[in-house]
Formats: C-alpha cells, structure tokens, sequence
C-alpha cells in the first residue's frame, strides 16, 4: 500500500520520518514528555546499536522485514508501541514512525499486534 512520509529529523547516514496519515494521532499522544523520550530514543539509535528496552526488531515470522519498535515503557506511557518501517535508501538508513500502539499489556505479541506489524510491512513509502 503506497503512503506518504514527512521528515522529522535525522543526519547523512540516518533520516527520520513520520507516516503523513498517522502523524497526528503519534505527535498528539506523545505530547512534550514523550517527544523528548523520542528524541532521546532518536539520539541512542543514531549513536549505533540502541539497547532492545528502547528499539528492536518485531520481524516475527519470515513474511514480515524491516518491522521495528520504538518503546515507550512505564505507567506514564502505558508500554505504548509505536512501529516503524526500518529500510535502506540510497546510502541513507530510513525510519519511518508508522503506526501507534496507545497500549501493550502482554509480553507476547497478540493477534492484533501481529495485524498491526502486518500492515506496516504492508505499506510502500
């Protein structure tokens, strides 16, 4: 599925960007604590291989490539998920904010969040 991005920041070897439809609801929920956490986030992942608290893979079968997660742990952030498209373009590394999971309750990875990782493999930027 073809989308759009919008570029949030990022350097000559790492390029941030944020899915144009979902860019409202992600910036809304993080609001200012949260837009800092992910600029701290940001900061770990260009500095190299950022711990797996943090950002990791959600590659959870051979369908799905190039899924990752940027995580808000905590009360304050309920676990919330928030999953990118992580490809290379060019000399470039491209992260896109995809979708937005408000909530994650279990350790294991549900049916819908199998859904939601499925569709952002899914999308075309």
């Amino acid at each position: 599925m073809k989308r759009n991005k919008v570029k949030l920041s990022g350097n000559s070897e790492i390029e941030f960007y944020i899915d144009e439809q979902n860019k409202d609801n992600i910036i809304n929920f993080l609001g200012d604590k949260g837009v800092e956490r992910l600029r701290y986030i940001f900061s770990r992942i260009c500095k190299g291989k950022p711990p797996k608290d943090v950002y990791s893979s959600e590659n959870y079968d051979n369908s799905i490539q190039n899924i990752t997660a940027i995580k808000f742990k905590g009360s304050q952030f309920n676990n919330a998920r928030i999953y990118c498209k992580d490809y290379n373009e060019g000399k470039s590394r491209i992260i896109v904010l995809s979708e937005l999971l408000e909530s994650k309750k279990q350790n294991k990875l549900t049916q819908k969040i199998k859904n939601l990782i499925t569709k952002v493999n899914d999308y075309d930027y």
